[in-house]
C-alpha cells in the first residue's frame, strides 16, 4: 500500500487507484473505522488499522489536524495546514494598504565580514542576526545571534527604535551598550559583533509613507 496525496489535499492508496478517488468521484470520503458512517466508501487500507484518529486511538504523525478529526471531512496532510494557518498571520498597517511593506531605510555594513553591503529596512519591526530568516542577515559573521537585535519603524512619528535582542553578544549604538530601546538618527553606527552598521533613514519630515484612508 503506498499513501499518496493528491493536488486537494485526499489521502489515497496509489497502488489501488490511479488518480485520486475523491476528486473523481470514486469514494466519497476516508473512514475512519471499518463500523464507522454506513454507506459511505471507504479507500482500501485507511481504516482504523492505518492508525487514524478515532475514538481512544492516536492519529498517525502528520495526517491529522491538530484540533483532531472533524467527522465527515478529509484530514488534510501537514504541509496543507501549515499553508492555511501561515493565511491566517497577523498583517502589518502598511501592508494592509499598499500589499506590501515598503522601505523605510537601510543599513550599510561599514566594517566586517559584509563591508560595502547594504540591507534594506522595511515598515515594520526588522530582525537582524545571523539566522537565515532575518531581514538583516549577516551569516558570514559568527559572532552575531541569530537574532541579535531588532530595529523598529514607528509610522505615526516616523521615527526608528534599535532594540537589543537575546544573544549572548551586547548591541552597540555608537559605541555605548544599549539593553533597552533606543532612539536612532541618521548615520547612527550600529555595532553586533565584529560587524558595524550604517543606519540611513528615508521616512522624517521631507518623506514619509502615507496610510490614511484613501487608500482602504
Amino acid at each position: 500500500m503506498t499513501r499518496t496525496t493528491c493536488g486537494n489535499g485526499h489521502i489515497y492508496d496509489s497502488d489501488q487507484y490511479s488518480v485520486c478517488p475523491y476528486c473523481n468521484g470514486m469514494a466519497n470520503m476516508i473512514s475512519f473505522d471499518e463500523s464507522d458512517s454506513p454507506g459511505r466508501t471507504a479507500a482500501p487500507g485507511f481504516g482504523a488499522q492505518a492508525g487514524y484518529d478515532t475514538p481512544g486511538r492516536t492519529a498517525a504523525p502528520g495526517f491529522a489536524p491538530a484540533g483532531g478529526y472533524e467527522p465527515g471531512k478529509t484530514v488534510a496532510p501537514e504541509s496543507y495546514l501549515k499553508e492555511q494557518q501561515q493565511s491566517r498571520k497577523t498583517v502589518g498597517v502598511f501592508k494592509k494598504h499598499y500589499d506590501l511593506d515598503p522601505v523605510v531605510g537601510w543599513l550599510v555594513c561599514v566594517e566586517g565580514p559584509g563591508k560595502g553591503r547594504s540591507h534594506e529596512l522595511y515598515a515594520k519591526i526588522n530582525s537582524i542576526g545571523r539566522g537565515e530568516g532575518s531581514d538583516v542577515c549577516l551569516p558570514d559573521d559568527m559572532t552575531v545571534s541569530k537574532e541579535h537585535a531588532r530595529l523598529a519603524y514607528e509610522p505615526r512619528h516616523h521615527g526608528y527604535q534599535l532594540i537589543p535582542g537575546q544573544g549572548s553578544n551586547n548591541t552597540y549604538l555608537n559605541d555605548e551598550a544599549i539593553y533597552i530601546p533606543a532612539k536612532l538618527a541618521a548615520y547612527d553606527i550600529i555595532e553586533l559583533g565584529e560587524t558595524k552598521l550604517l543606519f540611513i533613514p528615508l521616512c522624517g519630515d521631507r518623506f514619509h509613507w502615507e496610510t490614511d484612508s484613501k487608500r482602504e
